[in-house]
């Protein structure tokens, strides 16, 4: 059990919050309407669901059982597919692209996994198919919380719960962790969750995908297609399949 699906709700109120519109415009923006596309960790459908009302023939992939059950209620006709990233159910050369907004790569137990996941992704698209690769910016993370020895919690409101939120990032910039205290509205019952994703440098992650059969053809550093730089809320890789 993954913490996302450890979540379940309370996730989908978080993942509810984050700019899911300029995401997905981003998505429309580099990709066309033609082909079958796979959105991978698709949680509850954020982006699954308005990208195929825009037209897009998507099916979303998750291994949660408890964001898939979410997705369901939200999905109207999308294809929801229940599977490991690293195994995938697919034919080779089934989809004409792919898109991973958000952060899915880095939670794998390692980085051999997150190569095998990107190497099996490959092979499920067809030459020159697309992937839009969406993830923190560890340089960014590091200049934030990497050098601080302590930092107050953030505290946010959800609909349903109050949360806690603890930020570090590893002096070495390998990992960053959060540690969650999720107060439910209702019940009043509190839970303490932790979120651990690996961080990756653009080299690195550039690597990553050479090995994996991907060539790296564009670099932004947020959804309106700005170029990447330290500072970039986001490191976003738009690769074609080999």
């Amino acid at each position: 059990m993954n913490v996302f699906d450890e979540m379940g709700v309370y996730w989908a109120e978080i993942a509810d919050q984050n700019p899911t519109e300029r995401q997905v415009q981003f998505v429309k923006d580099t990709l066309k309407p033609q082909g079958l596309i796979l959105d991978l960790a698709c949680g509850t459908g954020r982006h699954t669901i308005p990208l195929s009302k825009e037209g897009y023939d998507i099916v979303g992939l998750d291994i949660s059982p408890n964001l898939l059950k979410i997705a369901k209620t939200r999905r109207g006709s999308v294809q929801l597919v229940r599977a490991d990233m690293r195994r995938l159910p697919f034919k080779p050369g089934a989809f004409a692209a792919a898109v991973s907004i958000d952060t899915s790569l880095g939670y794998l137990p390692s980085g051999k996994d997150d190569l095998q996941a990107l190497t099996e992704l490959q092979k499920t698209l067809r030459q020159e198919g697309i992937l839009i690769l969406d993830v923190f910016n560890r340089e960014l993370l590091m200049q934030k919380y990497a050098a601080k020895k302590s930092v107050n919690p953030k505290q946010r409101e959800y609909p349903s719960f109050f949360l806690s939120q603890k930020r570090t990032v590893d002096k070495n910039g390998a990992k960053l962790r959060d540690l969650w205290t999720v107060c439910d509205k209702a019940e009043g019952q509190i839970r303490v969750f932790r979120h651990v994703s690996r961080l990756y440098p653009l080299k690195t992650l550039q690597g990553l995908l050479e090995k994996a059969g991907f060539t790296v053809k564009r670099v932004s550093g947020d959804y309106e297609g700005q170029q990447f730089s330290p500072d970039s809320n986001r490191l976003i890789l738009v690769a074609s399949a080999k």
